[in-house]
Protein backbone atom coordinates (compact mmCIF):
# COMPACT_ATOMS: atom_id res chain seq x y z
CA UNK A 1 0.00 0.00 0.00
CA UNK A 2 2.87 2.28 1.11
CA UNK A 3 4.28 1.98 -2.46
CA UNK A 4 1.76 2.18 -3.96
CA UNK A 5 1.17 5.83 -2.63
CA UNK A 6 4.10 6.68 -3.03
CA UNK A 7 4.32 5.64 -6.98
CA UNK A 8 1.38 7.91 -6.92
CA UNK A 9 2.88 10.83 -5.53
CA UNK A 10 5.73 10.13 -7.62
CA UNK A 11 3.75 10.38 -11.02
CA UNK A 12 2.29 13.70 -9.12
CA UNK A 13 5.47 15.34 -8.78
CA UNK A 14 6.51 14.56 -12.46
CA UNK A 15 3.33 15.60 -13.75
CA UNK A 16 3.63 18.94 -12.49
CA UNK A 17 7.53 19.44 -13.86
CA UNK A 18 6.12 18.76 -17.08
CA UNK A 19 3.38 21.15 -16.83
CA UNK A 20 5.73 23.48 -15.67
CA UNK A 21 8.12 23.17 -18.33
CA UNK A 22 5.05 23.26 -20.96
CA UNK A 23 4.40 26.55 -19.20
CA UNK A 24 7.93 27.93 -20.02
CA UNK A 25 7.90 26.63 -23.12
CA UNK A 26 4.39 28.57 -24.19
CA UNK A 27 5.99 31.55 -22.17
CA UNK A 28 9.12 31.60 -24.09
CA UNK A 29 7.00 31.30 -27.53
CA UNK A 30 4.92 34.31 -26.37
CA UNK A 31 8.14 36.25 -25.69
CA UNK A 32 9.98 34.90 -28.82
CA UNK A 33 6.89 35.97 -30.94
CA UNK A 34 6.39 39.61 -29.10
CA UNK A 35 10.18 40.42 -29.59
CA UNK A 36 9.58 39.15 -33.90
CA UNK A 37 6.40 41.52 -33.92
CA UNK A 38 8.35 44.25 -32.47
CA UNK A 39 11.57 44.43 -34.46
CA UNK A 40 9.80 44.31 -37.57
CA UNK A 41 7.44 46.98 -36.43
CA UNK A 42 11.20 49.25 -35.55
CA UNK A 43 12.57 48.17 -38.97
CA UNK A 44 9.58 49.68 -40.59
CA UNK A 45 9.74 52.79 -38.11
CA UNK A 46 13.99 53.01 -38.42
CA UNK A 47 14.43 51.56 -42.06
CA UNK A 48 13.53 54.87 -43.61
CA UNK A 49 16.48 56.17 -42.43
CA UNK A 50 18.56 53.77 -43.88
CA UNK A 51 17.62 53.55 -47.54
CA UNK A 52 20.49 54.37 -49.06
CA UNK A 53 22.87 51.44 -47.07
CA UNK A 54 24.80 49.54 -49.32
CA UNK A 55 23.38 45.67 -48.59
CA UNK A 56 20.53 46.44 -47.51
CA UNK A 57 18.17 43.71 -47.09
CA UNK A 58 21.47 42.46 -45.09
CA UNK A 59 21.67 45.33 -42.83
CA UNK A 60 17.78 45.11 -42.05
CA UNK A 61 18.18 41.35 -41.03
CA UNK A 62 21.28 42.84 -38.42
CA UNK A 63 18.97 45.08 -37.36
CA UNK A 64 15.94 43.02 -36.49
CA UNK A 65 18.80 40.43 -34.73
CA UNK A 66 20.46 43.14 -32.66
CA UNK A 67 16.61 44.82 -31.66
CA UNK A 68 15.45 41.59 -30.44
CA UNK A 69 18.98 40.88 -28.35
CA UNK A 70 18.23 43.97 -26.48
CA UNK A 71 14.36 42.88 -26.14
CA UNK A 72 15.96 39.16 -25.05
CA UNK A 73 17.95 41.07 -22.12
CA UNK A 74 20.98 41.50 -24.19
CA UNK A 75 23.95 44.35 -23.87
CA UNK A 76 23.45 44.54 -27.48
CA UNK A 77 27.27 44.33 -28.47
CA UNK A 78 27.87 42.55 -31.49
CA UNK A 79 28.70 38.64 -31.26
CA UNK A 80 31.70 37.29 -32.47
CA UNK A 81 30.13 35.34 -35.36
CA UNK A 82 27.25 36.34 -37.55
CA UNK A 83 23.93 34.60 -37.81
CA UNK A 84 24.11 30.85 -39.25
CA UNK A 85 22.38 31.90 -42.32
CA UNK A 86 25.96 33.84 -43.02
CA UNK A 87 27.86 30.46 -42.61
CA UNK A 88 26.75 29.13 -45.57
CA UNK A 89 29.66 29.03 -48.44
CA UNK A 90 27.68 31.63 -50.90
CA UNK A 91 28.78 34.70 -48.07
CA UNK A 92 32.60 33.31 -48.36
CA UNK A 93 33.21 35.57 -51.01
CA UNK A 94 34.08 39.08 -51.05
CA UNK A 95 30.67 40.07 -51.67
CA UNK A 96 29.39 37.56 -49.39
CA UNK A 97 31.99 38.88 -46.37
CA UNK A 98 30.77 42.88 -47.63
CA UNK A 99 27.13 41.89 -46.89
CA UNK A 100 28.39 39.71 -43.99
CA UNK A 101 29.84 43.12 -42.71
CA UNK A 102 26.28 45.10 -43.71
CA UNK A 103 24.60 42.04 -41.11
CA UNK A 104 26.68 43.27 -38.53
CA UNK A 105 26.69 47.04 -38.84
CA UNK A 106 22.95 46.38 -38.84
CA UNK A 107 22.65 44.41 -35.64
CA UNK A 108 24.75 47.63 -33.66
CA UNK A 109 22.23 50.78 -35.25
CA UNK A 110 19.04 47.69 -33.98
CA UNK A 111 20.85 47.68 -30.70
CA UNK A 112 20.78 50.67 -30.74
CA UNK A 113 17.35 51.89 -31.92
CA UNK A 114 15.62 49.39 -29.12
CA UNK A 115 17.38 51.11 -26.37
CA UNK A 116 16.19 54.52 -27.64
CA UNK A 117 12.95 52.99 -28.25
CA UNK A 118 13.01 52.17 -24.48
CA UNK A 119 13.37 48.57 -24.52
CA UNK A 120 16.86 48.17 -22.76
CA UNK A 121 15.29 46.45 -19.63
CA UNK A 122 12.01 45.18 -21.35
CA UNK A 123 13.18 41.72 -20.59
CA UNK A 124 14.15 42.80 -16.44
CA UNK A 125 11.82 40.74 -14.06
CA UNK A 126 11.58 43.54 -11.04
CA UNK A 127 12.17 42.98 -7.52
CA UNK A 128 10.68 43.37 -4.45
CA UNK A 129 12.03 47.18 -2.59
CA UNK A 130 12.78 45.07 0.02
CA UNK A 131 15.05 43.24 -1.91
CA UNK A 132 16.66 46.03 -3.57
CA UNK A 133 17.69 47.42 -0.05
CA UNK A 134 19.06 44.37 1.19
CA UNK A 135 21.24 44.46 -1.72
CA UNK A 136 22.11 48.27 -1.06
CA UNK A 137 23.51 47.16 1.95
CA UNK A 138 25.26 44.33 1.01
CA UNK A 139 27.16 46.47 -1.19
CA UNK A 140 27.53 49.07 1.13
CA UNK A 141 29.20 46.78 3.60
CA UNK A 142 31.52 45.11 1.24
CA UNK A 143 33.19 48.75 0.36
CA UNK A 144 33.49 49.33 3.91
CA UNK A 145 35.70 46.25 4.65
CA UNK A 146 37.80 47.01 1.16
CA UNK A 147 38.12 50.17 1.87
CA UNK A 148 39.04 49.42 5.93
CA UNK A 149 41.48 46.06 4.82
CA UNK A 150 43.53 48.39 2.65
CA UNK A 151 42.24 47.31 -0.66
CA UNK A 152 45.72 48.89 -2.13
CA UNK A 153 48.94 46.94 -1.74
CA UNK A 154 52.26 48.53 -0.16
CA UNK A 155 55.71 48.16 -3.04
CA UNK A 156 57.68 45.20 -1.41
CA UNK A 157 60.94 46.05 -1.99
CA UNK A 158 60.63 50.15 -2.61
CA UNK A 159 63.67 51.98 -4.21
CA UNK A 160 65.06 54.95 -5.08
CA UNK A 161 62.41 57.07 -7.20
CA UNK A 162 62.52 60.44 -8.18
CA UNK A 163 59.61 62.51 -6.67
CA UNK A 164 58.43 66.23 -7.57
CA UNK A 165 58.04 68.79 -4.95
CA UNK A 166 60.09 70.17 -2.12
CA UNK A 167 60.04 70.93 1.41
CA UNK A 168 60.92 69.17 4.66
CA UNK A 169 61.62 65.46 5.16
CA UNK A 170 58.93 63.29 6.25
CA UNK A 171 58.58 60.18 7.04
CA UNK A 172 55.44 58.06 5.28
CA UNK A 173 55.48 55.17 8.09
CA UNK A 174 57.54 54.32 11.21
CA UNK A 175 57.87 50.24 10.39
CA UNK A 176 59.96 49.68 7.25
CA UNK A 177 58.79 52.05 5.01
CA UNK A 178 60.50 54.29 3.20
CA UNK A 179 61.21 58.30 3.38
CA UNK A 180 61.19 61.58 1.38
CA UNK A 181 63.75 63.79 1.02
CA UNK A 182 64.57 66.63 -0.89
CA UNK A 183 67.45 66.61 -3.42
CA UNK A 184 70.06 68.61 -2.53
CA UNK A 185 70.68 70.51 -5.72
CA UNK A 186 67.83 70.65 -7.41
CA UNK A 187 63.27 70.32 -6.69
CA UNK A 188 63.38 66.33 -7.14
CA UNK A 189 63.24 64.06 -4.32
CA UNK A 190 64.11 60.75 -3.60
CA UNK A 191 62.69 57.67 -1.77
CA UNK A 192 65.46 56.20 0.58
CA UNK A 193 65.01 52.92 2.56
CA UNK A 194 64.74 53.47 6.27
CA UNK A 195 68.52 52.11 6.59
CA UNK A 196 69.83 54.49 4.66
CA UNK A 197 67.80 57.44 6.28
CA UNK A 198 70.08 60.66 7.24
CA UNK A 199 68.98 62.02 10.31
CA UNK A 200 68.02 65.98 9.37
CA UNK A 201 67.07 67.10 12.98
CA UNK A 202 70.71 68.37 13.76
CA UNK A 203 70.35 70.40 10.94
Amino acid sequence: MKKTIGLVVLAFLTGLSGCNQVKDGLIEAQVDTRDFILSQKAWSQWGRLYRDVEFRSHFARGFKAGYRNVLGGGSGCQPTLPDRFYWHPRFQTPIGQAQTHAWFDGYSHGALAARQDGFGSLNTIPISPRAKENLRIANTERTLEDIQGGGMEQPANPQAVPLLGTGNPRTQSQTGSAVISPGANDKTGVVTPPNQQQSYDNN
